[in-house]
């Protein structure tokens, strides 16, 4: 590493832990390293690097980097480059330009493809079979400036946010200890991103709330997509949240209507009923603010009982990621109204226990299940994609994807299942199906609703 340049390692989140240590061990430590301020301390994924810093002896700060302290900070230390490898925020355009080299940056997606907030997330939620950490040099438009390197990884079909999170702290370890020397030296690899190019919005924790009228795999890939160290998959249970933290789906047991409990004949395991009669088992979950549980362990969880769906007035309250498994929103999606009182009460609130329904409404269950139309919606968009964005993202993102990769690494992006909502209104009310150009048509597989989490960066 040149002696007369010095470099600045910036990261606020667990996934820069592993390039920091590596860049240690391999003979490249950074004269300063700073962190997010204890205020962010919310984020998903938030690490207070104090401690790591102390063990490896390295200049430390809590700040952020438009605050007069981390320009005086790098003033003070001589830097000439900033490494940013997990930052929930921008990065001051003013402070890159006081620094000789600028900046590099790690994003876990295949740039241009991902671009914006919650890689992790959405790499799971679109079902994508391939990624990559990408190290780029941070100018212009967010995650828009030439590409160093790219270091591609498969994704397993039922990987979890936790796994992906474990594989990418690695790669950016490898990245940026095979680049680092060329970056400080300025001679580091550029190449213009080129291809389509879709801007990832970001999410919040509200946008974790699930849609069990939806298939069961939709269902599965929304809890595994907000695993740890992410807020988590939920669905109201009477008045309770319950966070699903893991689970599987399980063949071979007869499900009931969407969102019932029922017993899988495995001893006190319970499922639950996704839209298309799959069954979900919850393998962790925890019951609102607490702390994780085994399901088997909980009596509130019986046979015949309910899990709620949402409520109207709570979907036009809060801005929804529009995803498969996810509650729904706007108005191309029809929301069954949510079960009440006789049908879903969790035991020990003084009210009365959950009922199953009648046999009726069982036999009219499949009937309702039918009418409700296969419906696609797009994000307006928190600062990152518009209605037509969203819809974008998704029908090109493989395209570029498999031109980046090249021939032999092509990869196809796997159509996500369409989820069903009964639809208990008469045929003279019920919304017509989308057409295009009338500003209805959706991109396939995504619920229609407003993307955010700020706190899944």
């Amino acid at each position: 590493m040149s002696d007369r340049r010095r470099y600045c390692y910036v990261s606020g989140l667990g996934l820069g832990v592993p390039a920091l240590e590596e860049l240690c061990a391999q003979g490249f430590p950074p004269s300063l390293v700073v962190s997010h301020p204890a205020e962010l301390a919310h984020c998903s994924g938030y690490h207070d690097y104090g401690t790591l810093a102390g063990r490896l002896g390295l200049p430390h700060l809590r700040a952020a980097l438009g605050s007069p302290e981390a320009r005086q900070a790098l003033t003070d230390h001589g830097i000439d480059l900033m490494v940013v490898a997990g930052w929930s925020g921008d990065v001051p355009e003013e402070v890159l330009s006081s620094l000789a080299l600028g900046g590099a940056g790690l994003h876990p997606a295949p740039l241009p493809v991902g671009r914006g907030r919650a890689p992790i997330p959405w790499t799971i939620l679109r079902d994508m079979r391939s990624s990559a950490v990408t190290l780029f040099h941070i100018e212009g438009e967010e995650h828009s400036g030439d590409i160093v390197d790219q270091a591609w990884f498969d994704v397993a079909p039922d990987a979890t946010a936790a796994d992906l999170y474990e594989r990418v702290g690695l790669l950016q370890a490898e990245l940026l200890v095979r680049h680092v020397e060329g970056l400080l030296e300025g001679t580091a690899p550029r190449r213009p991103q080129s291809g389509h190019a879709s801007v990832w919005p970001r999410r919040r924790p509200s946008d974790g709330h699930l849609d069990l009228t939806a298939s069961g795999s939709d269902v599965d890939r929304m809890v595994r997509a907000l695993a740890e160290p992410y807020p988590g998959a939920f669905a109201m249970f009477g008045s309770a949240r319950i966070t699903l933290c893991s689970g599987r789906l399980l063949g071979g047991v007869t499900g009931g209507a969407p969102g019932q409990v029922v017993a899988t004949g495995r001893g006190r395991e319970w499922g639950i009923t996704c839209g298309d009669g799959a069954v979900f088992v919850p393998e962790a979950l925890r019951v609102d603010e607490g702390v994780r549980a085994r399901p088997t362990s909980l009596a509130m969880f019986r046979p015949g009982t309910f899990f709620e769906a949402p409520s109207q007035h709570m979907l036009e309250g809060t801005r929804r990621a529009p995803l498969p498994g996810q509650a729904p929103s706007g108005p191309n999606r029809v929301v069954p109204a949510a079960r009440t009182a006789p049908e879903a009460r969790v035991p020990g609130t003084g009210e009365a226990d959950a009922r199953s329904r009648t046999s009726e409404e069982r036999s009219r269950a499949p009937e309702e299940g039918d009418s409700g139309a296969d419906v696609s919606g797009a994000s307006d968009g928190s600062g990152a994609s518009g209605a037509s964005g969203a819809s974008d993202a998704l029908s090109a993102d493989g395209a570029a994807w498999a031109a980046a990769r090249g021939p032999e690494q092509r990869v196809s992006e796997a159509q996500a299942p369409q989820a069903r909502v009964p639809d208990t209104r008469g045929p003279e009310s019920r919304t017509p199906q989308a057409r295009a150009g009338d500003g209805t048509d959706l991109a396939s597989g995504i619920m229609a609703g407003d993307p955010g989490p700020a706190d899944q960066r």
